[in-house]
């Protein structure tokens, strides 16, 4: 279960800073690992950093530019930043301390129709009788970390079924509509600007969002989640049933020492970043 920071105990550790802070001097710099810049990742530490250094505690928040999840993970591990966001499962694979949710983000696969004959859920792609070429995401995104933990899910979706290219959702989506790969998929929010740019009038006559509804993948890192009926009007036409798929939680977490080595900014950072964060990746 996560640690729940609350933001009455935050409050506390404000309070308990003394003007003994003042007489150091200089500014301690806490790094906060988010994401490529312009995409969600980023959102987080750069709405922090005037909110904490409003706050005059001795510190300077750095928004630390990186490739995604899987670079937050490590650079966390080595003591390169002191907080950071991912998906639960590769945080919990390495064992670091998680703050609590900041979102929730949701598998969305599209596959065209015509070269899929007419799938509608992830299991229908075992059936097509040839490798299934998926576009799963950048190497180092989380959409491609998430495809692979599936994999060793269900070995089903891996190298004898699939073949996946390491390129980006947006990038791909053309290629499946004009029939050079079978399908797409990302992890994002539920009406994210790349599903919302997918989802447009002449969709629906190729592409389909595809239920990512296999019982393998339901683990205590991943549980499942609907898609509401008529969320993506042209990627669902059609449909009379909601699209079931799975929730992957984007989780706070940081590096242990800095508990100990500046409570006062840990107490800062993580209690805003939790209260704030839910706020900043509404959907």
């Amino acid at each position: 279960m996560y640690r729940t920071v609350s933001i009455v105990a935050s409050i506390i550790v404000l309070f308990l800073w003394t003007s003994a802070s003042a007489e150091n001097g200089k500014s301690t710099i806490v790094k906060f690992c988010g994401g490529p810049k312009g995409l969600s990742y980023e959102k987080l530490p750069n709405a922090l950093k005037p909110i904490v250094e409003g706050f005059n505690l001795g510190f300077t928040l750095e928004a630390v530019e990186t490739k995604g999840g899987d670079e937050n993970v490590e650079k966390v591990a080595k003591g390169e930043c002191d907080f950071g966001i991912a998906p639960n499962k590769l945080v919990n694979k390495r064992k670091l301390p998680i703050d609590g949710v900041v979102f929730h983000s949701y598998a969305h696969l599209v596959c065209n129709q015509e070269r899929t004959k007419g799938a509608k859920e992830i299991s229908d792609l075992l059936k097509q009788g040839r490798k299934i070429q998926v576009a799963v995401g950048d190497i180092g995104s989380a959409s491609k970390i998430v495809w692979d933990s599936l994999v060793d899910l269900d070995d089903d979706f891996g190298p004898k079924n699939f073949s996946t290219m390491p390129l980006g959702f947006t990038k791909a989506i053309p290629l499946v509509m004009n029939g050079q790969y079978d399908c797409a998929w990302t992890v994002s929010g539920i009406g994210s600007p790349a599903m919302k740019a997918a989802d447009y009038p002449d969709s629906s006559k190729i592409l389909r969002l595809v239920e990512v509804n296999d019982g393998d993948f339901n683990d205590d890192d991943y549980k499942f989640f609907v898609i509401k009926k008529a969320t993506y009007p042209n990627l669902q036409a059609g449909w009379f049933k909601d699209v079931k798929t799975i929730d992957i939680p984007v989780v706070l977490f940081h590096r242990k020492e800095i508990q100990t080595q500046n409570p006062v900014a840990y107490g800062a950072v993580s209690g805003e970043a939790l209260r704030v964060g839910p706020g900043l990746f509404k959907e």
